[in-house]
């Protein structure tokens, strides 16, 4: 279990980064650059934001989580919250990219942490 974590932990918050740095230059920038109305582009340079929050909030709850034991109740609980939460964002692009016949790569780094947080989240409820 605490092995699981501690490498979903790292992906999350090596996707945390790339999403904060590189998809704030390679993504967020272009499209404030648009001639769209200012509080379009401001609402979405804030929700890009919000996400890095909860990647960057998710991966520090992982990392503790990967220092606690199985019997502690927490582990259970927010390992199993965070992992639907991670596969269901991971979904979001599944139907983005059937939808747009593009793939989106952010499936393979988010699904992963979904699927080892609730295997985790397995671990400690057999104990």
């Amino acid at each position: 279990m605490k092995t699981l974590l501690l490498i979903a932990a790292i992906i999350n918050l090596a996707v945390a980064i790339i999403h904060t740095i590189i998809g704030e230059s390679d993504i967020v920038a272009p499209l404030l650059a648009t001639d769209a109305p200012d509080t379009v582009r401001w609402t979405l340079h804030a929700a890009w934001h919000m996400i890095s929050v909860v990647l960057f909030l998710s991966a520090l709850t992982l990392f503790y989580l990967s220092r606690k034991g199985k019997d502690d109740p927490r582990s259970m609980v927010l390992s199993r919250y965070i992992g639907i939460q991670y596969l269901a964002l991971a979904m979001v692009f599944v139907v983005t990219s059937v939808g747009y016949g593009i793939f989106f790569p952010q499936i393979v780094m988010l699904a992963p942490i979904g699927i080892l947080a609730i295997l985790a989240s397995r671990a400690a409820s057999k104990t």
